[in-house]
């Protein structure tokens, strides 16, 4: 009873690590590492309830200003 548990344990954390390293690594090969969909304009859910976004402040019916934004490093 208790190898099984530790089993299903095992393949969780497995399938976390394998996801986190896919991640990991696409942001590698992804220029500049960006990742897509971080504004609120790209989130249905948010679009809906019409709130800005929290990284660059545009509305939904906006485009994304993080390219207006200064770069950091």
């Amino acid at each position: 009873m208790h190898m099984q548990f530790f089993l299903v344990i095992g393949l969780i954390i497995t399938g976390l690590l394998i996801a986190l390293g896919a991640m990991a690594v696409r942001m590698f090969l992804v220029k500049d590492g960006e990742m897509r969909g971080g504004c609120a304009g790209k989130n249905p859910m948010m679009q809906e309830e019409g709130v800005a976004c929290s990284m660059c402040g545009a509305m939904p019916t906006e485009d994304c200003k993080s390219e207006e934004l200064p770069q950091i490093g």
